[in-house]
Parts: C-alpha cells; structure tokens; sequence
C-alpha cells in the first residue's frame, strides 16, 4: 500500500494539480480540494475548481490558475488539527 508522506506529496516532479490533491493559495488561506483540473474556453493555461469550507462551515468554490496555488501534503499531522466545537441552541 503506498503511504503518501510530506516529501512525496511535495515532490517537484509533479508541477500541476489534478483533481483530488490538496492545494492553498500561495498567498495564504484555507487548504482546498481540487475538484477540476485543466484548460477553461475563456482563459488559456492549466486552472483548477476547487472547494473547502470557510471558517463557519460554509462549502465555497472557486477558480485559480494553477501559477496562483502551491501543492500541499494530503496527509495532515495530528499536531495540525483543529478540532471544532458543534454549535449549541442551533
């Protein structure tokens, strides 16, 4: 069974992001899921869709070029979690 690690899923042999990894912004922001990866009719080069959950739980979407994103591990170390509370009264 292969078992991805930080070095693997940050390997320079893979410059473009397909659908299923993981990506941020290079400028900062939530970690998104890829959920399209290619070429758009109004835009040449390689773009990517992706989703993750805003900071009160919200699914967003979004577009990027691939330039706009930097690859992340898919594996998260437990000291990275943030764990949150359910609302209560909701």
């Amino acid at each position: 069974m292969l078992d991805t690690t930080e070095e693997v899923a940050e390997s320079p042999h893979r410059a473009e992001a397909g659908v299923g990894d993981v990506v941020t912004l290079k400028s900062g922001g939530p970690r998104m899921t890829v959920m399209y990866a290619g070429p758009v009719g109004f835009a040449s080069g390689h773009w990517l869709i992706c989703q993750w959950f805003d900071e009160t739980g919200e699914l967003r979407q979004d577009m990027f070029a691939q330039a706009m994103v930097k690859m992340e591990p898919r594996l998260i170390s437990a000291g990275l979690v943030r764990m949150r509370m359910p609302l209560r009264g909701a």
